[in-house]
């Protein structure tokens, strides 16, 4: 803890998952998660802060916008009222972009999106769903390819800027099929939120590779998120976690006979506060 006692705002991203950019917005844009100073003017922030954040994903978890969790906070109803529809308007915005092949307008969406929310929740609410709605226009094909193109870039970006500055335990990433990419990279956006110091090689590791790539760095542990595959596979995966040094954990198609401890369970909110309890991270 620093001499203030107090977080400093890497330190206070690490432990609650929310990165330093989403903080900073819920500071300035919406008057929550409000810091205190140090004579210099750095952002420092205390346990009670902790508690606010749970809260806020807890609320955020529930389907509210960000704009109205601060009134949540402030006076929690008994019986809230259902959640705006603010979701169903950004998600009418990406499929306008989409479907016009607005890549700016895209980028602008996805940069709003991620300054307010978390990964995880982001994720969720919003892309994943897009998403669904894409898969299932009829000439979806070529509107899906290009947004799964674009987000995976975006995210490919945003993830080399963010590593730049991480100094936690090592973290390596893998899947085995592309079209597990997109889940992969948005987890490592979301961990890497928490400090996590991440590496990921692409699609093209093979069990046996991850153990070699895990034996020559630094890592602490494997997380693999595994596309449904054919039984041989399923077996070459499940043994990775028997041959490797360090703990594998699995997302995705989880293969049989998995310590539960290890099966990382859909959303991806909880897969994400999962991992960061059973990596040492916060409670």
């Amino acid at each position: 803890m620093a001499e203030c006692a107090g977080y400093p705002i890497r330190e206070f991203a690490r432990l609650t998952g929310v990165n330093p950019v989403t903080l900073r917005a819920w500071e300035r844009r919406y008057g929550i998660i409000q810091p205190l100073r140090t004579a210099k003017g750095h952002r420092y922030y205390t346990d009670d802060h902790v508690t606010q954040v749970k809260s806020i994903l807890y609320w955020l978890d529930q389907g509210y916008p960000i704009r109205q969790v601060k009134l949540l906070l402030n006076e929690p109803p008994a019986n809230p009222s259902s959640p705006s529809d603010d979701w169903d308007d950004i998600k009418k915005r990406q499929l306008a972009a989409a479907r016009d092949l607005n890549s700016r307008a895209l980028d602008d969406e996805w940069s709003n999106g991620l300054s307010c929310y978390p990964m995880a929740v982001y994720y969720e609410r919003c892309l994943v769903p897009v998403i669904t709605e894409l898969q299932q226009d009829s000439n979806g094909s070529l509107i899906l390819n290009a947004y799964t193109h674009l987000l995976q870039r975006k995210l490919a970006q945003l993830i080399q800027l963010q590593q730049k500055h991480a100094e936690g335990p090592g973290l390596l990433m893998c899947t085995n099929h592309e079209q597990a990419e997109l889940h992969l990279l948005a987890a490592s956006y979301a961990l890497g939120a928490a400090g996590f110091r991440l590496e990921y090689f692409g699609v093209n590791l093979n069990p046996d590779d991850v153990r070699i790539v895990s034996d020559m760095l630094d890592f602490s542990w494997v997380w693999a998120h595994v596309h449904p595959t054919g039984h041989d596979e399923q077996a070459l995966w499940q043994s990775l976690s028997e041959k490797c040094r360090i703990p594998v954990y699995f997302s995705g198609a989880i293969p049989d006979d998995i310590d539960e401890a290890q099966a990382l369970q859909q959303p991806m909110s909880k897969q994400i506060q999962t991992f960061i309890q059973h990596a040492g991270g916060r409670s």
